[in-house]
């Protein structure tokens, strides 16, 4: 039987079990079986009904925890444990009655089973064939032997073990709370008794070894009455006890807590000034000192002397809105008034300094002091005051683009970019700031090179020239690692007399160009002439020549 505080209509059902079970040791009539689908429907309705409250129950337990995490959260995690274990020992046992049906009747389970509103449901006993069957239940659950029940899934001895985890659980949950751990042990005791006839059994053979199987039936489902029944009682426990701990405050301290602290003139100065401890059904009065005026603390209670306004109130906080009518540092003071509950009046004075800034916009490039074309330029754009997002950069003559590090600017034609801001104050007005100038250039040209030597190179060896593959461009002193691609040069000498030019496509040499090249002697001239490479941008530079004597 179920222990705890249990309706009028529950008490009724335990007792209808107990009863219908009796009769079935004298005989199994039709009305018998009959009686037994009756108490069945009132089980499952008791089920349903549980499932319901428990739904609320849950939803304000998970609405509570959201909003205050801190008393509620570890309570609410608990409960959540609860439930999943309820939950999934409901719906075993829900799978163990659709398949005694499916046995039974010879039905496929998925005819028995069934889904509404999420929720397993199976089959009414009504619609039974053979209800007074006893073969089935006997087989699945039991087995042949009532005093060595069979183990194994959907039997009798696992789903004991599993009400045993369940009861275990509830006990661990409801520590502290003796009465409840004690219905736990009651509401699912698995000891061995005495049967109809005298003789001790265990708790498999007497609930489901040869009985009708509407009889077994309705066994499981006060079984699933019982789960809720301790789920509800124990979930219940669990919020009320967290509700009827209370907190006691002895120290009560002004708290002003600004949207921001830094304003640009023009901008309003807003805070919210509030009591760290206070009593929402009894709000505090909170006065401002005016222009000239200051609170006086060498009286008690502390006093304002000369003018001030009683800000009005939002529960127990004040908003404070202050004109920043010019830059500088600004302090605001001022005395809280409150009366605790069965006390005497109290006045705390509060003090807060805030900034006013002109308005100022700092952009500040990241690698150079102007922009390049044909580049991305990452920049980083902020706002004194502002956070990143509440700017609104744009730019003339180019594009401005977000990255992960800040933001890149691709400049356009023109000789000179303006980067402008739009920032949101707190209130939600926009505003703009003055926008800053960069000057756009285009990307220097790179340095070419031939067997490592460069413009700033007069000579070059022999067996440099024989290992050399071709002619790079390489960026020198430049803030960007770019790449320029060699499009084609000219490799000029003078064998015998001859002027012998062998043009070269790309940057590697052509096999002329080597052959030429492996001809000359030490004291000639060779020129890499006519150097052309296309930058990052499209465009083809002309890089000039070099020129070497062989040494």
């Amino acid at each position: 039987m179920a222990g705890g505080n249990l309706s009028p209509r529950q008490k009724m059902i335990n007792l209808m079990y107990l009863v219908l079970t009796a009769l079935l040791a004298l005989n199994v009539s039709k009305e018998i079986l009959d009686s037994f689908i009756i108490v069945n429907e009132g089980l499952e309705n008791t089920k349903s009904t549980f499932k319901d409250k428990m739904d609320a129950t849950y939803a304000q337990f998970g609405q509570l925890a959201k909003e205050n995490q801190a008393k509620y959260g570890a309570a609410w995690n608990d409960a959540q444990q609860v439930q999943q274990l309820a939950t999934k020992l409901v719906s075993h046992i829900d799978t163990l009655k659709g398949m005694l049906i499916s046995k039974t009747d010879g039905i496929p389970l998925d005819q028995v089973m069934g889904m509404e509103n999420g929720v397993d449901t199976v089959l009414n006993l009504e619609y039974v064939s053979s209800k007074d069957n006893n073969t089935h239940i006997t087989e699945m659950m039991v087995g042949s032997e009532p005093g060595k029940p069979r183990e194994g899934p959907y039997t009798a001895r696992e789903l004991r073990s599993m009400l045993e985890s369940f009861r275990d659980k509830v006990k661990v949950a409801a520590a502290g709370d003796e009465k409840l751990q004690a219905s736990a042990d009651r509401m699912f005791n698995f000891e061995d008794r005495r049967d109809a006839s005298g003789t001790m059994n265990n708790w498999s053979s007497m609930n489901f070894y040869h009985v009708p199987v509407v009889a077994g039936i309705t066994t499981l489902s006060k079984i699933q009455t019982d789960i809720r029944t301790m789920e509800s009682e124990l979930v219940s426990r669990m919020m009320s006890g967290v509700e009827s701990k209370t907190f006691k405050f002895n120290t009560l301290e002004a708290i002003i807590k600004p949207q921001s602290s830094y304003v640009t003139a023009g901008g309003t100065y807003r805070a919210n000034i509030f009591l760290g401890a206070y009593d929402n059904q009894n709000a505090p009065e909170v006065y401002v000192a005016g222009p000239g005026a200051y609170v006086d603390t060498t009286v008690s209670p502390p006093v304002i002397v000369g003018d001030s306004r009683k800000l009005d109130m939002d529960g127990a906080k004040a908003i404070l809105e202050e004109p920043a009518t010019s830059a500088g540092l600004k302090v605001v003071t001022g005395i809280i008034k409150f009366k605790p509950v069965g006390g005497e009046l109290q006045t705390e004075k509060f003090r807060a300094e805030y900034e006013v800034a002109a308005p100022s916009l700092v952009v500040s490039p990241t690698k150079m002091n102007v922009f390049y074309r044909g580049v991305e330029n990452p920049v980083s754009i902020s706002v004194a005051g502002y956070s990143a997002t509440n700017i609104q950069p744009s730019m003339t003559n180019g594009t401005l683009g977000k990255d992960r590090d800040g933001y890149v600017v691709k400049p356009g034609s023109g000789p000179t970019a303006v980067i402008s801001v739009t920032v949101t104050n707190p209130d939600g007005t926009k505003k703009s700031m003055p926008g800053v100038e960069f000057r756009v250039k285009n990307v220097p040209n790179p340095t070419p090179y031939f067997a490592g030597k460069g413009v700033n190179d007069n000579t070059v060896r022999k067996n440099e020239i024989v290992a050399a593959q071709g002619v790079l461009a390489k960026m020198e002193n430049f803030e960007f690692d770019l790449r320029f691609d060699i499009v084609s040069y000219t490799v000029t000498t003078t064998i015998a007399g001859n002027v012998l030019e062998k043009p070269c496509v790309g940057p590697a040499l052509s096999a002329d160009a080597k052959a030429v090249l492996e001809r000359v002697r030490s004291g000639q001239k060779i020129f890499i002439e006519n150097i052309k490479a296309k930058g990052p941008d499209g465009t083809v530079r002309n890089l000039g020549a070099l020129s070497f004597k062989v040494i």
